[in-house]
């Protein structure tokens, strides 16, 4: 998938998850379901992945380099990286890292935990505009359950990432 097409894709998936968020009652944003995480607890989630990402993304790929080396692959397709995710989830490994983990919905605040999502996003795809593809196949970022990925890997999982709690979303508030 080329850097355009990725763009578009994210653009267009946060867009319709903020305005699905923002139509969507205070009250269902607090509900859990069945010790789910709530539709809040899905996004504070999202949100610390976004923020350990974007930092990530913005350094030199010289650093980056020095850091977690050379790639000696091509990059994976969207859905081998899918693929390769939900694998790693059927192998139980599907719990989030602590640094990841929601605190208790009750403690979140909509209003403040959209803006911060949404204003992290903005940065997001603003990188994304701005990035050369040379970087995006020949960096390499580490992903706490996948390993290394190469930085346009990042993107793909990115998206998948945020449509795989927007159904948790849907599930939750319905």
């Amino acid at each position: 998938m080329q850097k355009a097409e990725i763009h578009n894709r994210l653009k267009e998936q946060h867009q319709e998850f903020m305005s699905f968020l923002k139509s969507t009652d205070q009250a269902h944003l607090h509900q859990q379901k069945e010790g789910k995480w709530s539709a809040l607890q899905n996004v504070e989630h999202l949100l610390k992945s976004i923020q350990v990402v974007n930092p990530a993304l913005r350094k030199p790929s010289i650093l980056l380099r020095s850091a977690f080396g050379k790639p000696n692959r091509e990059a994976r397709t969207y859905d081998e990286l899918v693929r390769r995710y939900q694998e790693k989830l059927n192998h139980g490994a599907a719990k989030a890292p602590e640094q990841y983990q929601a605190r208790p919905s009750e403690d979140l605040d909509a209003t403040t935990l959209l803006a911060q999502y949404d204003q992290e996003v903005q940065r997001f795809l603003k990188f994304i505009e701005k990035v050369k593809d040379r970087k995006l196949d020949r960096t390499l970022l580490p992903h706490p359950l996948l390993g290394k990925l190469l930085m346009r890997e990042v993107l793909y999982f990115m998206h998948y990432h945020t449509d795989h709690h927007f159904e948790a979303i849907k599930k939750s508030v319905a």
